[in-house]
């Protein structure tokens, strides 16, 4: 159970390593709630960690929306798509990540499934981050919550256009967050070895995608092949270049969400992941 994390015998050794001496401490410890529970922030109280992962490690803090996004009995008939565009919009202007905006969500996924703290790899002996970690299978399996069209019947597999969304972006944000592990590395250790790999090898897959598509590719993803491609690029100590690559996969994301459903890129399907990882609740 995440919420037990502290206690096993790894998370104490890590922790023993990096200073933090008990148990106990392992959940006051930023450097460890940040990913593995999910933080309370009440007022001028100190932070508690109060549970494991949540809606709230991918959606973001809920006090300010949690009210508007319940606001109603969303399964009834007569939730308008006026009053679901009214209810989103007022939610996400309160801090609520929308799975429309694929990008912001994984976002959260990425920032803690690859590590940005590289002592607590080098020093903590931590992982560096899930190597088998994928947005199409993560998201499709055990995290999977697609309620709303079935009014909670049923949670609904995610469509085919939603996957391929899913593939692209997650490679983009796999690329970006390893670029910035390895432009963040500060010696030539186990963290900044592994960001190396990991940004060779996604790139590879972002090129597969890109060649894929071909003339087809949307334009983000053409600045970005580009700019990632450039000689020399994936090198120790590359600090400013590797930081300007990962700014223009960021900048690139927006628009490239905002002005795609999917649906023309079909000739990346043979790339998408098909398993899942976990078991799927149903009602």
């Amino acid at each position: 159970d995440n919420k037990d994390l502290h206690k096993s015998e790894k998370a104490v050794e890590i922790g023993r390593k990096m200073g933090i001496t008990s148990a106990a401490k392992i959940r006051t410890s930023g450097l460890c709630t940040q990913c593995h529970f999910t933080v309370q922030k009440l007022g001028a109280a100190p932070p508690k960690a109060i549970g494991g992962v949540s809606c709230e490690s991918c959606h973001g803090g809920a006090k300010d929306w949690l009210d508007l996004h319940n606001v109603g009995d969303r399964r009834e008939g007569d939730d308008s798509a006026a009053k679901l565009t009214a209810r989103v919009a007022k939610s996400t202007a309160a801090g609520l990540l929308y799975p429309d905006k694929v990008h912001l969500v994984a976002e959260n996924c990425f920032s803690c499934h690859i590590i940005t703290d590289e002592k607590l790899v080098n020093k903590g002996g931590h992982p560096v981050g899930s190597d088998d970690f994928d947005l199409v299978s993560w998201s499709a399996g055990e995290v999977r919550h697609n309620f709303f069209k079935s009014k909670g019947e049923k949670n609904v597999p995610i469509d085919t256009n939603r996957k391929r969304m899913l593939f692209i972006v997650g490679t983009m944000l796999d690329l970006e967050y390893s670029m910035r592990g390895l432009a963040r590395a500060t010696e030539k250790a186990d963290y900044g070895k592994a960001m190396g790999r990991r940004c060779g090898k996604t790139r590879e897959r972002f090129n597969a995608i890109v060649a894929a598509l071909g003339d087809a590719a949307p334009a983000e993803l053409k600045t970005i092949s580009e700019t990632v491609n450039a000689p020399g690029l994936l090198k120790f100590f590359n600090t400013e270049p590797l930081i300007a690559a990962a700014d223009v996969i960021d900048g690139a994301m927006e628009g490239f969400v905002g002005s795609n459903d999917g649906s023309a890129f079909a000739a990346i399907d043979k790339m998408v992941p098909t398993e899942v990882k976990g078991a799927v609740y149903q009602p």
